[in-house]
């Protein structure tokens, strides 16, 4: 008990002389326990930020929580919190803690501050809060116009809103800023692909797989643009570095079947369509397309199948139906593909080729008034349909309606003043009704197009000799014979008409010309040994006339 009362006197006595009073004792504790305490908030802090950086999320949250709740105004836990949150897929937590370090960030702080913004505005993005993540990426650009990423961002929210100008400028600050930047240069490459222009978008794609030659979407959208092109080669290599790249992208696959279907090679694109299926077996687009390929293939029922299976995950996929009904009509189902064309036209009613086709199968059963109301509603579709306007045309010559028929071809022709059906449809109908003059300007109007047909020529010089305009006809159908020489009635009409003008001597070489390609023509000995006989020329006319007599009495 003593010992207690001196150490207690011994306080109170040594007190006066530390000169320290209650009041200085507790300030200066209650200072050095406040300096301790901070100190273990940035501690906690500064693990937090490290466990952020490692990928710890769950204990880069404890961390910088616990930090947050014993301190206040630090703009960077809050930010830090907020990346965690985000990276957790906690959205709406992110979003509380990037809007209160925006609050805490000071004036000078406008490159931290441009960041939370920028944080910000992806975190929204992904809410797809588009307005509020667009005036976030605004106001990080205000602080810090040299952000690459926020110009990034507001590329791909630009392009979203098909802004595609807007889009392009921030994608070209970013790469400018970043050259580097791989995914900016993919992205501006997207851009340039959809605003049409493909050499641009090409550069940019090439500069992405030159920065990550893994970049499979790069090489798939490099592979559509040599597609659209007709370069087929590059775009199957192209698509094939695609699906190297990544596997299970049944998109890349599809695209390397389209490539190759295009270049002809039927069951490799198959394979591809195959391999898109296995890795989507509800690929609508990968059924259709495999159902083509089958029947490119004379896999006729393969391809019922696989068009079938793509009706039935979508009903709605007019394209199928027609193709199915191709199908058909290759394998002499015309009923099922008349049934298949009218569905297609169910589907979708200004489906132009479909109405075609069945005006086509309805001609084929004789039933002209029913196809010819089907190619009139194709033409009404599409008015540039010259397959329609042509069988219009010959089905009302075939009904006897000449004037019908001449107007159709005549559509044609104004549609595609070379046609050559309907050019020698119309001269052929305007020799036959007499109209000669109509005739010849069009048969010249066809040489002009087609210089090196005989045939043509031939029957020029046929219209001009029907004129009686015999020199016309005698160098078209010499120019017929020059460019075919084994043109017989070609010569035979020479011989005719030089005969015809007296010129018998030229007669006779144009039929032996004839003879020279057809030694067994009983006409053309016949047509000679007159000739001869004519001239006096007995010899040789009492020979032609035995070999006459001879070739008809086999």
């Amino acid at each position: 008990m003593k010992k207690h009362i001196y150490i207690l006197s011994f306080f109170l006595i040594a007190m006066p002389v530390c000169q320290i009073t209650l009041a200085q004792w507790v300030k200066r504790n209650g200072a050095q326990a406040a300096s301790e305490d901070d100190q273990s908030t940035q501690g906690h802090k500064a693990k937090g930020i490290l466990y952020y950086k490692k990928g710890m999320l769950e204990d880069a949250v404890e961390e910088l929580t616990f930090a947050s709740e014993r301190t206040r105004g630090d703009a960077e836990i809050h930010h830090y919190l907020g990346k965690a949150y985000y990276d957790l897929d906690k959205p709406q937590d992110a979003v509380s803690e990037f809007l209160a370090a925006i609050s805490l960030y000071k004036p000078d702080q406008t490159v931290d501050k441009a960041d939370a913004y920028s944080d910000l505005g992806l975190t929204y993005k992904n809410l797809k809060a588009s307005s509020e993540s667009l005036a976030a990426y605004k106001e990080s650009l205000a602080l810090n116009p040299l952000k690459v990423d926020t110009n990034y961002y507001m590329g791909i929210l630009s392009y979203e809103k098909d802004r595609l100008d807007d889009s392009a400028a921030f994608l070209e600050k970013a790469v400018s800023l970043d050259s580097k930047d791989a995914d900016a240069h993919f992205m501006l490459g997207v851009v340039y692909y959809k605003k049409n222009l493909p050499e641009n978008a090409e550069v940019e794609f090439k500069q992405a797989v030159n920065l990550n030659k893994n970049d499979a979407e790069a090489h798939n959208y490099l592979g559509m643009l040599y597609y659209g092109r007709g370069d087929f080669e590059k775009s199957i290599a192209e698509h094939q570095l695609a699906v190297q790249c990544n596997k299970n992208n049944p998109e890349a696959f599809n695209n390397l079947g389209i490539a190759l279907f295009a270049k002809g090679v039927y069951r490799d694109a198959a394979d591809a369509f195959k391999n898109a299926l296995a890795l989507s077996p509800s690929f609508v687009e990968a059924h259709y397309n495999l159902g083509l390929a089958f029947g490119e293939d004379k896999k006729f029922q393969d391809s019922v199948i696989s068009l079938q299976q793509a009706l039935r995950l979508n009903p709605k996929m007019a394209e199928a139906y027609f193709a199915l009904g191709e199908v058909y009509a290759k394998n002499a189902r015309e009923a099922d593909a008349l049934l298949s064309y009218r569905r297609a036209i169910s589907v979708k009613p200004d489906y132009a080729d479909a109405y075609y086709n069945c005006g086509e199968l309805y001609a084929a059963k004789g039933e002209r008034e029913q196809a010819i109301e089907a190619w009139k509603k194709a033409v009404e579709l599409n008015p540039q349909n010259t397959n329609a306007y042509f069988n219009l045309g010959v089905t009302c010559f075939n009904m006897g309606n000449d004037s019908k028929a001449i107007s159709f071809w005549n559509k044609v022709i104004k549609i595609n003043p070379n046609d050559y059906e309907a050019l020698t449809s119309l001269a052929d109908v305007y020799y036959s009704k007499g109209l000669l003059e109509k005739a010849i300007q069009t048969w010249e109007h066809v040489t002009e197009f087609y210089p090196d047909r005989a045939d043509i020529f031939y029957k020029l010089g046929n219209t001009y000799a029907k004129k009686s305009a015999y020199p016309s006809a005698i160098v078209c159908w010499e120019k017929a014979t020059k460019i075919n020489p084994a043109y017989t009635d070609a010569y035979h009409n020479l011989a005719v008409v030089y005969q015809g003008i007296g010129n018998l001597d030229d007669a006779i070489n144009a039929y032996k010309k004839a003879l020279d390609i057809d030694a067994d023509d009983a006409s053309i000995h016949k047509s000679l040994g007159l000739l001869y006989e004519k001239k006096g020329m007995h010899i040789e006319s009492e020979s032609e006339l035995a070999i006459y007599r001879k070739l008809k009495s086999q």
